[in-house]
């Protein structure tokens, strides 16, 4: 048996970075973004011209592994994040 494909979010910048689409937040002046979406924390890359939803694991080994990204200042950045938006 086949396993479901999930599929992610594809952003245009000017819908993001619309505070009617969700709160968004710049993670420790990275490419990184979370963004409330259907009322879920969701983590997003800015890829110049679209931010791209990315899977949540993958978000969390890709910064963890990155040397120059301070992950323990992201983890609080997020807590900040989904205390601020109930979630």
């Amino acid at each position: 048996m086949r396993k479901k494909r999930e599929s992610y979010c594809s952003m245009s910048k000017e819908a993001f970075l619309n505070p009617e689409t969700g709160h968004y937040r710049r993670l420790d002046n990275t490419a990184w973004y979370i963004k409330k979406k259907d009322n879920k924390a969701c983590y997003f890359l800015n890829m110049q011209s679209k931010f791209q939803q990315m899977p949540d694991a993958c978000f969390k080994i890709t910064a963890e592994k990155i040397p120059s990204i301070d992950f323990k200042l992201i983890k609080n950045e997020i807590k900040q994040f989904l205390e601020a938006t109930n979630g």
